[in-house]
């Protein structure tokens, strides 16, 4: 297998995010995704696993109250003050939102991933889970910032798209963006071909920046 460095290899959200950025910024995501471990930010989900693990032992856990009170202990011993007052506060907006109150059995997250050419597109959500029997696909935004409607729905429908060709069945508004700071939740009935054709095109580009980066 090759390297990250080798060829294009991004994450649904990722890409989702690229598609309406500059040029200049675009760069950017191209390069943290090449280069993952180097100068982890705030923005970047394993910044927060801490409290997406608290989320998923609720669930785990059959919504015991208890286990969100415990995770939040367990945040206290995160060494870093600013990693762990947005942890902190991702878990209390989650106590705060609507998803505290839906019976959600966590599965292992699959790994899925789907190719454009040579871009290899990732699905790495922040919970896969069975509600009510049937397959939930879930992105988290825990950023300060609320996600825009846009990256939202690229995010859904891209993670659809991976879903698809990898011949998984699920329905299409069952693949998620829950937005923590808003509080609302982001899905579709059914995608647009614009997003998909988008898709194509940008990964002929990404394929063309990737070795410069």
């Amino acid at each position: 297998m090759t390297s990250n460095t080798d060829s294009p290899r991004l994450t649904v959200k990722a890409l989702a995010e690229l598609f309406p950025m500059p040029a200049y910024e675009q760069l950017r995501v191209l390069h943290d995704q090449k280069y993952p471990k180097q100068q982890p930010q705030s923005f970047r989900t394993p910044y927060y696993q801490p409290s997406l693990a608290g989320i998923r032992d609720f669930h785990r856990g059959g919504n015991d109250s208890r286990l969100l009170t415990s995770a939040q202990n367990d945040l206290q011993s995160i060494g870093n003050p600013a990693r762990r007052a947005h942890n902190l506060r991702v878990l209390e907006k989650f106590a705060n939102s609507r998803l505290l109150r839906r019976r959600l059995q966590p599965l292992p997250n699959t790994r899925y991933s789907a190719n454009v050419g040579s871009v290899e597109i990732r699905l790495s959500p922040d919970l896969q889970a069975l509600e009510n029997g049937e397959l939930v696909v879930i992105y988290f935004n825990c950023r300060t910032a609320a996600i825009t409607d846009e990256i939202a729905n690229l995010t859904v429908e891209i993670g659809n798209w991976v879903l698809e060709q990898n011949e998984i069945g699920i329905s299409h508004d069952h693949v998620e963006v829950v937005d923590l700071v808003a509080g609302n939740t982001h899905k579709r009935k059914k995608g647009r071909p614009s997003t998909i054709k988008t898709l194509k095109a940008n990964a002929r580009i990404i394929e063309a920046l990737w070795p410069t980066v």
